[in-house]
């Protein structure tokens, strides 16, 4: 399934990222691509909100940081992963992201998947921003999930 949004703020960006968070019965996988300051944080931070987290940052230079989640039945954890300063495969894999990513109570973003676009999960959720003007956002998400059969 595929979506379009257009955001005139950052506030709507957030917005948007709280509505996909409300829809998640269990963790999943979200997978942030846009050139920088196309709103890859921003839109974090509105996924943070969403589930009691006040004070959400870029983990730019430490690639990953990990944040406890009360308010839901059944994620417990955001985990926030930033590729952009990594280079190789085994750089990822030492920050345990399959096993982070195949716990239902798990919520893992990833802004620059595209870097290691071979290993990331069949099932997750690909979140296109792009900065149209100054302001406004194009935000594409096209949903991976499928439904067990």
């Amino acid at each position: 399934m595929e979506q379009l949004f257009v955001s005139s703020s950052t506030e709507e960006t957030q917005e948007i990222a709280g509505r996909l968070a409300s829809g998640l019965e269990k963790g999943t996988t979200l997978c942030l691509y846009g050139s920088l300051a196309a709103g890859k944080t921003t839109f974090t931070q509105g996924l943070a909100y969403f589930f009691g987290i006040s004070r959400l940052v870029s983990p730019t230079f430490i690639i990953m940081r990990q944040y406890p989640v009360n308010s839901h039945p059944v994620i417990k954890t955001l985990y926030h992963l930033d590729l952009y300063r990594l280079n190789s495969i085994e750089e990822i894999k030492a920050f345990d992201v399959e096993e982070i990513w195949s716990d239902p109570t798990n919520l893992l973003v990833i802004e620059w998947p595209e870097k290691f676009q071979d290993i990331l999960p069949k099932h997750r959720t690909d979140i296109f921003l792009k900065a149209t003007t100054e302001n406004e956002r194009e935000i594409r998400i096209i949903n991976h999930q499928t439904s067990p059969s």
